[in-house]
């Protein structure tokens, strides 16, 4: 509609005054229950939600009421001083909102207002739906689809004048009449009898999730142009509409299952590869079942660990089990990286014209498949020059991140999963939609507590609803195994250290509800390497390092040097220089094009895709030969970079790390002449300090607090220290044969208590620190978590203050910086902004998108944000406090 507003609206276009484009709430309250009715009956979440309900499926007058239900989601709306905002307002009236405003009406002091909704609303009928008031209660989820649960009482500053009469008529009529369209629209949902709806909370979360998602798709006036007329019907075309949305986006995966074909996909269906290996074979014979599942696949880097999941989704996917794929990464590079490979498996498992949308969900890209996306005003989106073609909808769950999850197939980081069951806006977004996809999670391990027990309510509530997912480790501890099928229902007894360490490996654990299986034992698919591991005493010396690793790339070698913190990578990388200048060996020093540079997270976007590329030029399977190199980086090359050294230098870290990090020496079969002499067999320096007492780095307390990471990246010295003791004890370690006892012997319970034993002192202390801090981390993560036990009604969410440590703690309040114009990189790179990682924000502004002026140069770029100063160059992002601050505004730095 164009002019005039006649009646009770639901959203308006941008233009100002009287002639501003406006669409009848009526109208948009059609437009989300159609999708709703679609999301239930098109996609698996019908099947989903049922699950959280305890049911097989949902019938059609289930799905009716539903949609029903979902249809009074803006009941709020037709308040006046939501209405206000058209830009004409009663007398008295202030604008507001619309959720707690009807919220108000079903709380106490307001018996008045409240008998006029009831005398509008179909509360009599509700109640035949549900057992316990259950239908009530998740009309109060559908309205909470702003992505909270908001309280029933009155909400500060309530003028009860806004449910008085207006231009537009009574807002209790208004509401009438939606009453009486949804008759209209569902009349099967308003028929005696029929199955009750679930009464579980989980089903209410799970639906508010489902109408928060309905909400998204039925505002897009790309898919819901704004009505023509008030006296038209607009269900019809909503429905049209609803499938039509559902195709384009990709949530209504049917057309896609149908091109793969009625038979199993095998391996070559997403692999170039003739021959699967050991472990993608055995994952692929895994059974198909509904009902959910959760796999563990424990194998050797390299093994082909993410082939057998992709294997795994196609599968499920073809047996209508998944309706997609989450692939979720510890870090932002690893999911960069890894979304190249799944768009290559798409690729070959889909015809083009029904492939799968692939998702890049790191935020500050846009990327979906080989696309770029490009932000334009108005929150719009701009597709590769494609602003009307099929693009302009495939990359719609892109666009924000808190539609990530609403992807086809999606690579992101884990905490983009976990904020699925944090109480932060739109949590139930995260988790519905979730509940369609096979959930991968890629390098498991046991260090983080908090961010364990938000993973194990994740695959709790995941295969709550009898979803799939799979998660994958080089290196995972039975402690870490237990705790995650205890999550999801599987009691199995810790074993001892010596049971654990017997266990097979490579090794499936496949968990079907009230299905127990033994452990799958899998052959070894490749190489045995013998790796020799040698102490070096020069931790604390990076001139030190630089002329080992100098000196091994004299004699030919690739060289690997991998410290545990971004400071020391640069440190070590300013020794490497030096001594390189000293000793005339600048060409043996890493290069991204002419740039000499060390490799880790603080670059811009694309620099660190130039990076990325050129180390694995250096170092990855096709490297040339003859000539050495060596290469600085911190923890971005442990995962997902196909890197290949002749030597590897490393921090002391866990032993589980310390086997991703030696997935990276010797990891490719090379003829003798393509490494050196001197290192044809692969040897690993473990970076140690001087003195040998890991005890030197704890308080009296028994807190951490040493270099390295000691006790900041890494909190628990006394897996270090069972490593260190590892490292001394073995001449050799032969991968992948000894891992499984290397992990156990460094990470398992009865080894760490007994080095606390031994040791006893700072160390006894440093166990019972351990123990409080593991389980105060457990505690902080479980007082975060949504309490799905309780209806979502009564459910308490975080304020803003404790939403922005949660943030910060996963990750998700890192700051893109935007320059006022754009600048060329040290690396040449033309880039207009950068991410202030959230521990280098200091006195940040309010507005996170405020422009930051900048000056460059060809050997930086400088800028201020907040109170700081930062330098951006061939070295990384880092606070400089040598800078000139930015005294007035418009000035740039000097």
């Amino acid at each position: 509609m164009r002019g005039t507003i006649t009646t009770f609206w639901g959203k308006l276009g941008e233009e100002l005054g009287p002639a501003r484009e406006w669409h009848p709430l009526l109208d948009h309250c059609a437009d989300v229950a159609a999708c709703t009715e679609a999301l239930l009956t098109d996609t698996l979440l019908g099947e989903r939600l049922a699950s959280w309900g305890g049911l097989r499926a949902l019938d059609g007058v289930q799905v009716a009421r539903l949609s029903v239900i979902s249809a009074l989601h803006d009941l709020g709306k037709f308040n006046y001083g939501f209405q206000s905002k058209s830009g004409e307002s009663p007398r008295g009236v202030l604008p507001c909102g619309h959720v707690r405003e009807i919220l108000a009406l079903f709380g106490d002091g307001y018996e008045e207002l409240q008998a006029q909704l009831l005398r509008v609303l179909p509360t009599a009928t509700l109640e035949t739906w549900a057992d316990d008031d259950a239908a009530c209660k998740l009309l109060v989820a559908a309205i909470g689809h702003h992505g909270r649960p908001y309280p029933c009482e009155r909400p500060p500053h309530f003028n009860a004048k806004v449910w008085d009469a207006g231009r537009a008529g009574d807002p209790f009529a208004g509401i009438a009449g939606l009453v009486a369209a949804t008759r209209r629209w569902f009349p099967e949902a308003f028929a005696s009898g029929g199955t009750m709806l679930p009464a579980t909370a989980s089903f209410q979360h799970g639906f508010a999730g489902l109408v928060m998602l309905a909400d998204w798709l039925g505002s897009h006036c790309g898919f819901f142009p704004y009505s023509d007329s008030v006296d038209d019907d607009r269900m019809t075309f909503a429905r049209a509409q609803a499938g039509m949305a559902l195709r384009e986006v990709g949530l209504d995966t049917r057309g896609s299952r149908q091109a793969l074909g009625s038979g199993r996909p095998g391996f070559s269906a997403i692999s170039g590869y003739p021959v699967p290996q050991p472990v993608q074979e055995a994952v692929g014979a895994l059974p198909l079942e509904p009902g959910g599942s959760l796999t563990i696949l424990e194998s050797e880097t390299g093994s082909g660990k993410t082939e057998a999941a992709l294997l795994r989704y196609v599968q499920l996917f073809q047996a209508g089990l998944v309706d997609g794929l989450y692939f979720a990464l510890p870090t932002r590079t690893a999911a960069t990286q890894i979304h190249e490979r799944v768009v290559t498996a798409v690729k070959l498992a889909f015809p083009e014209h029904e492939r799968p949308p692939v998702l890049l969900a790191v935020p500050g890209y846009l990327r979906i498949d080989d696309r770029e996306g490009k932000h334009l005003p108005g929150f719009k989106v701009l597709w590769n020059d494609d602003p009307a073609g099929r693009m302009r909808y495939r990359g719609w769950a892109a666009e924000n991140s808190k539609r990530y999850l609403a992807g086809a197939v999606v690579v992101g980081t884990i905490d983009q999963v976990l904020l699925s069951t944090v109480m932060t806006s739109h949590a139930h977004l995260r988790a519905t939609a979730a509940a369609r996809h096979l959930l991968v999670v890629d390098e498991v391990h046991a260090s983080d507590a908090y961010m364990n027990r938000l993973l194990e309510e994740v695959l709790r509530f995941h295969l709550q609803a009898g979803g799939h997912a799979f998660l994958m480790s080089a290196t995972l501890g039975a402690s870490a195994r237990v705790r995650l099928l205890a999550a999801v229902g599987s009691q199995v007894p810790l074993p001892s250290m010596e049971e654990a360490s017997c266990l097979p490996y490579p090794m499936i654990t496949h968990h079907r509800a009230g299905h127990p299986r033994a452990p799958i034992a899998v052959a070894h698919g490749q190489r045995t390497r013998r790796i020799c591991p040698q102490l070096l005493a020069i931790a604390d010396d990076p001139a030190a390092i630089a002329r080992q690793a100098l000196a091994a790339a004299r004699q030919g070698a690739r060289v690997l040097v991998v410290r545990n913190l971004v400071r020391t990578c640069v440190a070590t990388q300013e020794a490497l220089e030096d001594s390189a200048r000293a000793s005339g060996d600048e060409h043996l020093l890493f290069r991204a094009g002419d740039v000499v540079a060390p490799h880790h997270s603080r670059f811009a976007r694309k620099d660190r895709s130039l990076l990325d590329s050129a180390v694995e030029a250096h170092f990855g399977k096709h490297r040339p030969s003859g000539r050495g190199c060596v290469l600085v980086a911190t923890q971005t090359v442990e995962q997902s970079l196909d890197l290949d050294a002749d030597l590897l230098l490393t921090d002391l870290c866990p032993m589980d790390v310390l086997l991703q990090r030696l997935g990276r020496l010797h990891r490719h079969a090379r003829p003798a002449h393509e490494r050196p002499s001197s290192h044809q067999t692969p040897t690993v320096g473990v970076l140690v300090p001087s003195l040998r007492d890991l005890g030197a780095a704890l308080h009296e307390s028994g807190k951490p607090c040493g270099p390295h990471g000691y006790g900041t990246v890494y909190g628990d010295l006394r897996v270090l220290e069972a490593t260190w003791r590892a490292c001394e004890g073995r001449a050799a370690f032969e991968i992948p044969a000894d891992n499984r006892q290397l992990v156990e012997s460094t990470t398992h319970p009865e080894a760490l208590d007994a080095i606390a034993r031994e040791l006893g002192g700072r160390w006894a202390s440093h166990f019972t620190w351990i123990q409080g801090s593991s389980a105060t981390d457990r505690r902080v993560a479980r007082n975060i978590m949504v309490d799905r036990a309780v209806p979502f009604g009564e459910a308490k969410f975080l304020d803003k203050k404790e939403v922005g440590k949660v943030s910060s703690r996963l990750g998700d309040d890192d700051r893109r910086v935007t320059f006022t114009k754009h600048h060329i990189s040290p690396f040449g790179q033309r880039i207009e902004g950068l991410v202030l990682p959230h521990h280098m924000l200091r006195g940040s502004p309010a507005d996170p998108l405020a422009p930051v002026i900048a000056k460059a140069s060809a050997a930086a770029i400088t800028f201020r944000y907040g109170d700081a100063t930062y330098r951006y160059d061939r070295l990384g992002l880092r606070p400089d406090s040598g800078l000139t601050n930015i005294d007035r505004e418009g000035e740039e730095l000097s």
